[in-house]
């Protein structure tokens, strides 16, 4: 009996690829050059964004509200991306991904032309990912939007149908990504009433065909140990959940996924590796404190020499207030002593008028 796409299905599809973008988000980035032709080094920065969106017909005459998107970031500082993840070929998946984009747009990338007054906002680079194989799945959703000047654009989202991929092509090119699905192709030979259900040694094969991928992209650099054992724990996890009622099956994914018993030696070894490590990350850290310290010293420095010049300011200020000081005393003594030349002016003026007039009672002629 095979199984449904019921809700708690989908929502398992759904929360790996969320956990492999919380976890790992550079491993999106051969995901972009798939679809979008995008390139990115290693070391991008990347920042996960809200994917809150008010809801869309989500039920005939239902109030308004909100859903979150599955996924939303920043890459670069410069480039938006939405993905979501969908199990059925929904005919109106493409309504709720242009309602998603413009929210998206709105809450993002609006900004004002400063020279007319007008707005511009981008809409994100957005791909639906369908886990599970299905041959009605178009290569593009499409919807044609007609603008009230009439003029038309046919909105075009990318589809990425996980199952239409070859191990081989997910190995080449680096889709990591794929892994935790791959084993949904084989869910239909699970199916007991089939005429050829899935035999034990086809799915050896193919789980051993997994596990040489990852072993490769670990051992090329592609991931790091962490990753690698990410990988492997969410490949588990979906074969828990697909081979859930083939005991025997899971038990076998199971054995060929578990770590492999490690000797003393290889113990040992790793040990040394990670006591390097750490050592390596200590010198690194002394040196960083070292920097640090010398940068105090340099602000200590620059602090002193700032007060110096504060101080200098200082004593400038008092030299020229005690300059202002004697010039205002000086200027005091020369008002006083012209106030005093004015007084004995006036005294000699008085004389002289006191002796005209006695010249003039006794009729003697005054001379110039």
């Amino acid at each position: 009996m095979s199984q449904k796409n019921t809700p708690g299905n989908a929502m398992l599809w759904d929360e790996i690829l969320k956990a492999i973008v919380d976890a790992m988000p550079e491993q999106l980035f051969p995901l972009f050059k798939e679809v979008y032709g995008k390139e990115y080094p290693d070391g991008t920065p990347i920042t996960l964004l809200a994917t809150e969106s008010s809801t869309y017909r989500e039920a005939p005459n239902a109030p308004p509200g909100s859903r979150l998107s599955d996924i939303a970031l920043l890459v670069n500082g410069t480039d938006y991306y939405h993905l979501e993840c969908q199990m059925r070929n929904d005919r109106e998946m493409v309504i709720r991904m242009v309602a998603y984009d413009l929210h998206f747009a709105m809450q993002y990338t609006i900004h004002e032309d400063n020279e007319n007054g007008s707005y511009t906002m981008h809409f994100p680079r957005s791909a639906v990912i369908y886990p599970e194989k299905n041959e009605k799945l178009p290569e593009y959703l499409r919807c044609r939007i007609i603008f009230q000047d009439e003029t038309e654009h046919i909105y075009e989202i990318p589809t990425v149908r996980i199952q239409s991929y070859s191990l081989q092509e997910i190995h080449e090119k680096h889709l990591n990504l794929f892994i935790p699905y791959v084993l949904l192709r084989l869910r239909p030979k699970l199916d007991p009433e089939r005429k050829f259900p899935l035999e034990k040694k086809e799915l050896t094969d193919f789980v051993d065909k997994v596990m040489i991928i990852l072993e490769n992209e670990l051992e090329e650099g592609y991931l790091t140990q962490l990753e690698y054992d990410d990988y492997i724990n969410l490949f588990r996890r979906a074969a828990e959940k697909i081979l859930e009622i083939h005991a025997d099956f899971r038990k076998e994914v199971d054995l060929m996924t578990k770590p492999m018993i490690e000797l003393p030696s290889v113990l040992q070894k790793r040990l040394y590796d990670e006591i390097d490590s750490l050592n390596a990350n200590k010198k690194t850290l002394i040196a960083d404190n070292e920097a640090l310290a010398a940068d105090r010293d340099a602000l200590i420095a620059d602090k002193d020499a700032l007060i110096a010049d504060k101080d200098a300011l200082i004593a400038d200020k008092d030299a020229l207030i005690a300059d202002k000081d004697a010039l205002i005393a000086k200027n005091n003594t020369l008002t006083a002593g012209l106030a005093e030349k004015n007084a004995l002016l006036a005294d000699k003026d008085a004389e002289l008028a006191r002796m005209r007039t006695l010249l003039e009672q006794y009729h003697i002629p005054v001379t110039a």
